[in-house]
Order: structure tokens, then C-alpha cells, then sequence
């Protein structure tokens, strides 16, 4: 008898993947419909022409050169004490254009460890706050400058596209309390580089047309 019934399982294993198979072998051959292969190629078709209608070589060049150019800025801008925790790094984002990311500590805290476990005192606190918000003015400042004078320098771009560079500031836990932003923004367009480097447009004419943002 339990014989039988390993057979009969067997049987009826065999038989409900045989169907499968043959279903799904149907599915496969079964012809795509036509509002899918439309999508399908147009998708494909614009993600070709896009990808063509950029130097690829000449803008990750071009990126790398202008990473450099941040990291050194930064870092020559502000005394200590002062910490670079990532160094810029470049991104291309589809529909928006190029963007620069880093990490910096615009003024770093004593440190609290197991020998020196006193809390921070407001004094220390307000005098921190205050030097981060004044740092934060001047990296606003520097960032302005940097797309002014070197934005223009990654004309592998497409004037249509867009240049940011957004800053991380590490901040305790404590300072956040205090209302200091975790980030600094700055975004133009590169139709406006051209702009300015055509001279249509002033330093000053420039400097209006850039966003910023602190979050």
C-alpha cells in the first residue's frame, strides 16, 4: 500500500511539472503586446541617444579635475580647527545633470573619552555654534566662487543640465539641538555658465541665478 502511494505521488509530481513547463513554454512564445514593445524600445532608444549626446570620457576627465579642485579649496579655506571627513566625489544624475558630494567638520569639538569625561559646557557650545555659522557663510561664499570661476571648465555637460555640489556637515547630536543645518547646496545650471563665460551675463547677475540650500 505504501508503495502505491509513492507512486501516485511520483505520477502526480511529474504530471503537474510537465503542465508548467508547457505553460510557461506558451507564455514565452505568446507575442508581446504592442503598447509594451512601444515602451519598451522607446525607453531603450532614449537612454541610447542621451548616453550619445554625452562625451563620457571627456566628463568623468573633466569631473575628476573639478573633485580635486573642490578638495583643495576646502581645505585651504579654513583654518584648523577644521576637518575634511570625505573627499568630493562626482555623480551623474539622469534628468538633473552632475553633482558633487563631501563630508567636512567646519569646527570640531574637544572629545570626550574615558580620561576626560567633563560634558560640554554651554560657553564651549555657543562658541562652536557661532564659528559654524560664520564658516557656513564663507562656504557659501567659496562655493560660489568655485562654480564661477570653474563651473564652466566640465563642457562635456549639456547646457540643459544642471551643476550642484552639496556639503555634509557633521555635526553632534547636541549642536543639531542647537539649529545648525546638516547640509549646504549650491545648484546653477550650465546654460548659465555659458552665459557668463559669453559674458551675457555679470558676476553679480550670476550670483542671483544660483540656489542654495541648508537643510
Amino acid at each position: 500500500m505504501k508503495k502505491n502511494l509513492r507512486i501516485f505521488g511520483f505520477l502526480l509530481a511529474a504530471s503537474l511539472w510537465i503542465n508548467s513547463s508547457a505553460f510557461a513554454q506558451m507564455e514565452s512564445n505568446a507575442p508581446m503586446p504592442r503598447d509594451s514593445r512601444n515602451a519598451s524600445s522607446g525607453q531603450t532608444g532614449r537612454s541610447t541617444s542621451l548616453l550619445a549626446e554625452v562625451d563620457r570620457r571627456s566628463l568623468k576627465n573633466q569631473m575628476q579635475i573639478f573633485q580635486d579642485i573642490l578638495n583643495r579649496s576646502i581645505q585651504q579655506t579654513f583654518e584648523r580647527p577644521f576637518s575634511l571627513l570625505q573627499d568630493a566625489k562626482g555623480m551623474v544624475l539622469p534628468g538633473f545633470g552632475v553633482a558633487f558630494h563631501l563630508e567636512v567638520n567646519l569646527h570640531p569639538m574637544r572629545l570626550i573619552t574615558p580620561f576626560d569625561l567633563r560634558p560640554y559646557t554651554p560657553e564651549e557650545l555657543q562658541k562652536v555654534q557661532e564659528s559654524k555659522e560664520e564658516r557656513i557663510q564663507q562656504l557659501k561664499n567659496i562655493l560660489s566662487e568655485l562654480l564661477l570661476g570653474y563651473g564652466g571648465s566640465l563642457n562635456a555637460m549639456r547646457p540643459e543640465d544642471n551643476l550642484a555640489v552639496v556639503v555634509h556637515l557633521f555635526n553632534l547630536p547636541v549642536e543639531e539641538d542647537e539649529g545648525l543645518p546638516m547640509q549646504v547646496g549650491i545648484s546653477i545650471r550650465r546654460r548659465t555658465l555659458l552665459d557668463y563665460q559669453a559674458r551675457h551675463l555679470t558676476a553679480e547677475d550670476f550670483r542671483q541665478k544660483e540656489s542654495f540650500l541648508e537643510f
